[in-house]
């Protein structure tokens, strides 16, 4: 007998595997919004936990001894969820690092079950590809090919399809509860000119990486220029120590007048940070798409982000946001001095911004391209 692949009122089954908070990142935040929503009223799905709530951020996608027995705890657990459950679909969250090599055991077990897989990168393609070994290159095009579709945040990713021939390939945006922005909206919906200087936000992990010793190059060449913004820069350290070798730059460049950290936040603090802001800045040196970009835009801030990864598919240069290179502080402070001097280019931005995450990256639309995804997945159609 044949297993049922939907439930009696017709609707898919489907197994979410990701990550809810805490600790908060961009993936939890993701699932967080992902089950919050009304995804059951279109399919029948259960979500099951693969990756541990105890661990600091810092910490996520390392070789360590306690992530290897959390992450043998995750596989089990999900294991359990498929054989419990019984899904046709799996829709597997995954990143970097530790997080694929376990998430590549979800999608070999999921796929020897006979169980449409399919696999979702919360990263850049360069961070989990063109950046590794080329005997991790193997291994990741092996799991690819254990799959039946990739779901993938921005199009950097659509290079996948000459990575490994015949991959079907779904773009899918990360999605945003806008409703959740508006308070921070209606702040920057006014035309006033602010006294005094402008509030530069940055949030999410702090790092080389993320561009935060950018961040500190560029506050030194704004105040070189004679020009004073406040930069507040939230939340956790991307790798152990880094937050202090912040806090020893800040202090050798004498900028702490004008650079405050702040610890990870959630809830209503996140929404202040947001709404205080004029400026969000984001100059990280590989991405996907990035929950805080989002946040912001539907907070309805101009954005200087790099061009890397999925932030271009966020931020249209000079519409928007200002695209740096990544690495480059001088463009980084070259574009805050002049949004600084251009009020009404900045008050352009903060409409277009919220414009756009309307347009494309609402929550609804978003369910609405994630259900047709489980549809073609299902009825193996070809992707268009």
């Amino acid at each position: 007998m044949s297993e049922k692949s939907t439930d009696e009122s017709g609707r898919i089954r489907v197994l979410i595997s990701g990550h809810l908070p805490p600790p908060i990142g961009g993936m939890a935040t993701y699932y967080k919004i992902l089950v919050n929503s009304s995804l059951s009223d279109y399919v029948d799905y259960r979500f099951v936990q693969t990756s541990s709530q105890k661990r600091e951020l810092s910490s996520s996608g390392r070789a360590t001894f306690s992530n290897l027995i959390a992450a043998i705890r995750d596989c089990i657990r999900f294991t359990q969820a498929l054989l419990v459950y019984r899904p046709q679909i799996t829709h597997i969250g995954t990143a970097f690092g530790l997080s694929f090599l376990k998430h590549s055991y979800c999608v070999l077990i999921a796929h020897l079950l006979g169980k449409r897989v399919l696999l979702h990168p919360h990263c850049s393609l360069s961070a989990l590809y063109f950046n590794q070994s080329a005997e991790w290159q193997w291994f990741f095009r092996q799991v690819i090919h254990w799959t039946d579709g990739i779901v993938v945040l921005s199009q950097e990713w659509m290079q996948l399809s000459s990575i490994v021939p015949g991959c079907k390939i779904f773009y899918l945006p990360n999605p945003v509860d806008i409703m959740e922005y508006q308070n921070a909206l209606l702040q920057h919906q006014s035309e006033i000119k602010k006294v005094g200087p402008l509030s530069i936000l940055y949030l999410g992990y702090l790092g080389r990486a993320k561009g935060s010793f950018d961040i500190i190059d560029a506050a030194y060449i704004i105040r070189e220029r004679g020009i004073e913004m406040i930069f507040d820069l939230v939340g956790s350290e991307l790798t152990p120590g880094e937050i202090k070798l912040l806090h020893e730059k800040v202090g050798l460049f004498n900028l702490e007048r004008y650079i405050r950290f702040h610890l990870q936040v959630d809830g209503i603090d996140k929404l202040n940070f947001f709404r205080d802001a004029d400026i969000f800045i984001y100059p990280s040196y590989h991405e996907g798409i990035p929950m805080a970009v989002l946040e912001a835009m539907a907070s309805g801030l101009p954005v200087v982000a790099s061009r890397v990864g999925g932030l271009p598919d966020l931020i249209l240069d000079g519409i928007n946001g200002i695209l740096i290179e990544a690495g480059q502080p001088s463009q980084l402070a070259d574009a805050l001095c002049n949004l600084v001097k251009n009020h009404s280019q900045r008050f352009s931005m903060q409409k277009n911004s919220y414009r756009i995450v309307c347009d494309k990256f609402g929550i609804e639309q978003h369910l609405a391209q994630l259900v047709g995804i489980y549809k073609l997945a299902i009825s193996n159609l070809p992707v268009r």
